[in-house]
């Protein structure tokens, strides 16, 4: 993973090699069902997974989740670019609130694409528009690392 600091542009850009498809990753991303499967690490039931998606430009991808006993997340990443399988862009507010305190909203960007390899397919994420270092550093140490296990996870399990 790598970080950038472009003036007040934080982001981050982190990648994976996952042994499936282009298309089977851009489905386990796309894919409500699929989503609820491999968005908590908890699991669907006890992660409290609901989602939805209106898979065109302009629709939304909206996701509520805890990602661990004290923390609830609401997402709602809105479709700015769809080249299947190769790439999602979208714009994301992400609202949280950990051991019952609310967190600022994170406005930010994230653009994945989606390159075959010889082994599957390499999901590189890049999200911009941090409103802190803290905050980047948060996404790059335990927020990317942690969705590509479970992703890697749901597709090895199917």
């Amino acid at each position: 993973m790598s970080q950038t600091e472009e003036g007040s542009a934080l982001a981050v850009r982190a990648q994976r090699e996952l042994r499936a498809t282009a298309d089977d990753v851009f489905d386990a991303l796309v894919d409500p069902e699929k989503q609820k499967r491999w968005l908590s690490p908890l699991g669907a039931d006890e992660g409290g997974v609901e989602t939805s998606v209106d898979l065109r430009v302009g629709g939304a991808w909206e996701a509520s989740f805890r990602p661990d006993p004290e923390t609830q997340v609401h997402d709602v990443q809105t479709y700015v670019r769809i080249d299947r399988p190769h790439r999602l862009v979208t714009d994301v507010v992400s609202e949280s609130v950990i051991g019952g305190q609310p967190m600022p909203t994170l406005r930010s960007r994230i653009d994945i694409t989606l390159t075959p390899t010889e082994a599957g397919t390499m999901m590189t994420a890049e999200q911009t528009g941090f409103p802190s270092a803290q905050m980047r550093d948060f996404f790059e140490a335990a927020v990317w690392p942690s969705a590509f296990d479970r992703i890697e996870g749901y597709l090895g399990s199917r």
